[in-house]
C-alpha cells in the first residue's frame, strides 16, 4: 500500500516521539524514600518539638516518612554542617534557628565550615519567638525608662545563656541603641540565668519568651519591655520598645526548614506549599500556642531567603560591634 507524503510524515514524526519517550526516563517523583529532617538539638528542646510536628505532617501529606535525626553539639553547629555537606537532592533538610544560624557564623568565624548564605537556601519560616527584657524583683524597677535611669546612676549587671548567645547579644544591642551601661554575667543555660535573677542575684535578664513566661506570669520576675516590632499575645500587657519611648528595635529567634543549596525548585516549592499549608491549619496553630510561639509571617521560599540573609548580616554587625568572640 501507498502512502502519500503528508502519511508518511505523519508516520515518520509518531516514531520519532516514540523513540525519544522511551529514550529519556521519567522524571522522579518526590519523595520516593525516606527524608531525613537533622535537628541540631537536644530531643525536647523547642526546635526538635517543632520539627517533629511537621515530619508528621509532611510524612501524611506526602506519603514518604520524614525522620528526624537529632544531632546536637557545639550549639547546633555540628548538625547544621553535616547538612550543609549533604547532597542536595531534597532527602536531607535541616531545622534550624537564629543561633548556630545567623549568630554562629559571626561568633566562630575563624573555624566555622559552613557559610549559612552560601550553603543553603530557605524553604519556610515555622515559627518565632522574641526576646523579651525583665528585671528582679528585688530592683524596684517596673519599667525600661527606669531600668536605663537606673543603669546610668549604679553599677547593674545582666545576666544570659552564655557569651555570645542571643539573649547577651539582645543586651549588648539594646546597650548601644540606647545608650547606657551594664555588666554581662554569662550563665550555662537560660534556666540558670532565670534562677539568678529570680533570686536577685542580678539585675537584669533578656531571654526568650517561652522560656519566662510562666514566671512573669507567676510573678517571681517582671518583664518590661518586648524587643520586637509588636506586642506579643502572650504578655499583651508588655510594651514594645517603642511603645516604652525607645527607639525600635527586633531581637527575635525564628525557626525554620532549610535545604541544601542546590536542591531544585520544584523540591522546595512543593516542601513550601506544603509547609505553609500546615502553619495555617488549626492543629498546628494549637501546638505553637502550647508552647508560647509565634506564627510566622507568610514569605515565598526567596523572601525567606533574604530575611535570613538579613538576621545573618544583622546580628554579625552586632558581634563585631560589641567585640564578642567565643573563639
Amino acid at each position: 500500500m501507498k502512502m502519500n507524503l503528508k502519511t508518511a510524515w505523519r508516520v515518520a514524526a509518531t516514531a520519532v516521539s516514540l523513540m525519544v519517550g522511551m529514550a529519556l526516563p521519567a522524571h522522579a517523583a518526590y519523595p520516593e524514600r525516606a527524608v531525613t529532617v537533622v535537628v541540631p538539638f537536644a530531643p525536647g528542646q523547642t526546635g526538635d518539638i517543632i520539627a517533629r510536628l511537621v515530619a508528621k505532617e509532611l510524612q501524611g501529606r506526602l506519603g514518604q516518612a520524614f525522620i528526624v535525626d537529632n544531632r546536637p553539639g557545639t550549639g547546633g553547629r555540628l548538625g547544621t554542617a553535616t547538612v550543609a555537606r549533604a547532597k542536595p537532592d531534597g532527602y536531607t533538610l535541616l531545622l534550624t534557628s537564629s543561633g548556630p544560624f545567623a549568630i554562629a557564623p559571626a561568633l566562630y568565624a575563624r573555624t566555622m565550615t559552613y557559610d549559612p548564605v552560601r550553603d543553603f537556601v530557605g524553604i519556610a519560616e515555622l515559627a518565632s519567638t522574641p526576646q523579651v527584657i525583665l528585671v528582679s524583683n528585688q530592683s524596684g524597677v517596673t519599667s525600661l525608662p527606669a531600668l536605663v535611669k537606673e543603669a546610668l546612676a549604679k553599677d547593674l549587671s545582666y545576666g544570659s545563656a552564655g557569651n555570645g548567645s542571643l539573649q547577651h547579644l539582645t543586651m549588648e544591642l539594646l546597650k548601644k541603641e540606647l545608650q547606657f551601661p551594664m555588666v554581662h554575667v554569662p550563665f550555662k543555660g537560660s534556666s540558670e540565668s532565670k534562677t539568678a535573677l529570680i533570686g536577685g542575684q542580678i539585675d537584669a535578664s533578656a531571654d526568650s519568651l517561652p522560656a519566662v513566661i510562666g514566671s512573669v506570669k507567676s510573678g517571681q520576675i517582671k518583664a518590661v519591655a518586648v524587643v520586637d516590632t509588636r506586642r506579643s499575645e502572650y504578655l499583651p500587657e508588655v510594651p514594645t520598645l517603642t511603645e516604652a519611648g525607645f527607639p525600635a528595635q527586633s531581637a527575635v529567634a525564628f525557626f525554620g526548614l532549610v535545604a541544601p543549596k542546590g536542591v531544585s525548585q520544584e523540591i522546595v516549592r512543593l516542601l513550601h506549599k506544603e509547609a505553609t499549608s500546615l502553619i495555617k491549619s488549626p492543629a498546628f496553630q494549637e501546638q505553637m500556642r502550647k508552647q508560647a510561639l509565634t506564627l510566622p509571617e507568610e514569605r515565598t521560599p526567596e523572601q525567606f531567603d533574604a530575611y535570613l540573609s538579613q538576621e545573618v548580616a544583622r546580628w554579625r554587625k552586632v558581634v563585631q560591634e560589641a567585640q564578642v568572640s567565643a573563639e
